[in-house]
C-alpha cells in the first residue's frame, strides 16, 4: 500500500528535474472519489491552495498509483510553467506527460484492481431493457432517484438509445 509521503517524495524528485517547486500544492486522498482517480484544482479568484486529490482506490494498484501520480503532477507542472493559460489535456500536457513518465491519456484504462473495486462496491446497477447494458453506481444519483421515483423514461441508453430501465439494489450484508 502506498503513502502520501512517497508522492511528495516522487514530485520532489519530478520539481529537481523541472526545476519547479510544487511544495505548495496540498495533496489529499479521497475514499468519495470512485469515477476520477486523481484531479489538480486550481483555486478560483485566488481563493485557497491549489490541490491534487487522489482516488484511495488507486493506493492498492502499483501501476495505476504511479501513473495517475504522474498524471497530476504533469497538471501541475504545466500550470506552474504555462501561468495564466488553461491546457488540459492538449499537445503541452501530453509533452509533459512524457517527460515525468506517464501514459499521456486523458482516462485511466478500466482496468486494474480500482475498476474492480468500483464494481465490487456498487450498489446500484442499472440495466437497459433494450439491450441489456449496466451502468453500476455507489452512490443514489441523478440516475438513480429518477428511476426510484418511477420518472426513468427521461434516461437514454448509450448503447442503444432506449429508455426502459431496471434498477437493481445491492442489500449489504450485516
Amino acid at each position: 500500500m502506498h503513502t502520501l509521503e512517497e508522492v511528495r517524495a516522487e514530485y520532489d524528485r519530478l520539481d529537481r528535474l523541472l526545476g519547479i517547486d510544487t511544495g505548495m500544492i496540498e495533496l489529499r486522498v479521497s475514499k468519495r472519489a470512485v469515477r476520477q482517480l486523481g484531479s489538480f484544482r486550481v483555486p478560483t479568484r485566488g481563493a485557497g491552495r491549489m490541490r491534487i486529490t487522489l482516488s484511495a482506490l488507486i493506493f492498492a494498484d502499483d501501476a495505476q498509483f504511479w501513473d495517475t501520480v504522474r498524471h497530476e503532477y504533469a497538471h501541475a507542472a504545466v500550470h506552474l510553467l504555462h501561468p495564466g493559460e488553461k491546457h488540459g489535456h492538449d499537445r503541452v500536457w501530453k509533452q509533459m506527460c512524457r517527460i515525468v513518465g506517464c501514459d499521456p491519456k486523458r482516462l485511466a484504462p478500466e482496468q486494474g484492481r480500482a475498476a474492480e473495486l468500483r464494481r465490487e462496491r456498487a450498489k446500484y446497477i442499472v440495466r437497459c431493457d433494450g439491450c441489456g447494458a449496466e451502468s453500476r453506481y455507489i452512490r443514489r444519483g441523478k440516475a438513480v432517484e429518477l428511476l426510484l421515483r418511477g420518472r426513468g423514461r427521461s434516461l437514454r441508453c448509450k448503447a442503444c438509445g432506449g429508455n426502459r430501465f431496471t434498477l437493481l439494489v445491492r442489500r449489504e450484508d450485516k
